[in-house]
C-alpha cells in the first residue's frame, strides 16, 4: 500500500472503489450507518449506484467490508507494536504509541470502528472476532509484574478494560474538542498513568 493511499484501500483497488470507500467511511462518520444511503454515496464519490453495485452488492456489505478491513489493520498495527517489546515497559510504550498514531493519522477509521461496533461487530467474520483490541490490551496488561508477576493484585480484565477505554475515549474527546490534539502530545501522560500497572 502506497503511504498516499487511505488506511482502508487495498494496493489493487480500482479507482472506483477507492473513492467508494473513501465516501462510505466520511458519510458513516458524519451520518452513522443507518441515516447514511446508497444513493448518498454515490453523490459523494461521484459515482454511480451500478458502479456502486459492482463492487459491493448493497451498502450493509459495504459497511461491513470497511469494518472488517479496518479493523484488522488496527488491530494488527497495536498487535504489531505489542509485540515489538520483550519487556513491560517496553510493550506498554509501544503499544500506547500505536494507538496514539492512529489517533492522529485515522481518527475518521477509529471514530467509525467504535460508532460502527454494536451493529457490525456482530456480522463480522469469525476470524476478525478473535481479534479484538481488549484481547490485545488483555495481553499488555498480562506482562506487567502486579498482574502477571508473584504479587498478582491487579484484576487484568479491569486493567485492560481501563486501559482501552480510556485510549478509546481520548480520541475521542479529542475528536469533538473537549482536550486539545494531537494525540502524540498525551503519549507519555498515558504511560505514565498505565505504567503503575507495573509498579
Amino acid at each position: 500500500m502506497m503511504a498516499s493511499d487511505p488506511f482502508y484501500v487495498e494496493e489493487g483497488d480500482p479507482p472506483a472503489k477507492r473513492e467508494i470507500l473513501r465516501a462510505a467511511l466520511k458519510l458513516f462518520g458524519e451520518r452513522g450507518l443507518a441515516s447514511t444511503s446508497i444513493r448518498d454515496i454515490a453523490d459523494e464519490s461521484g459515482y454511480t449506484n451500478p458502479a456502486l453495485y459492482k463492487h459491493f452488492e448493497s451498502k450493509d456489505e459495504l459497511a461491513l467490508y470497511l469494518f472488517e478491513t479496518c479493523h484488522a489493520r488496527v488491530w494488527t498495527r497495536c498487535a504489531t507494536a505489542l509485540a515489538s517489546g520483550a519487556r513491560f515497559e517496553d510493550k506498554l510504550e509501544a503499544y500506547v504509541g500505536a494507538w496514539v498514531e492512529l489517533l492522529d493519522t485515522e481518527p475518521e477509521v477509529l471514530a467509525f470502528l467504535a460508532d460502527s461496533a454494536r451493529v457490525l461487530w456482530p456480522r463480522a467474520s469469525a476470524s476478525v472476532r478473535r481479534k479484538t483490541m481488549i484481547g490485545l490490551a488483555r495481553k499488555l496488561v498480562e506482562a506487567a509484574p502486579r498482574v502477571g508477576g508473584a504479587r498478582g493484585d491487579v484484576d487484568a480484565d479491569v486493567a485492560a478494560a481501563s486501559m482501552q477505554g480510556t485510549l478509546s475515549e481520548l480520541g475521542r474527546m479529542i475528536q469533538i474538542g473537549v482536550v486539545p490534539g494531537p494525540a502524540r502530545r498525551w503519549h507519555d501522560r498515558l504511560v505514565t498513568l498505565f505504567r503503575q500497572l507495573g509498579t
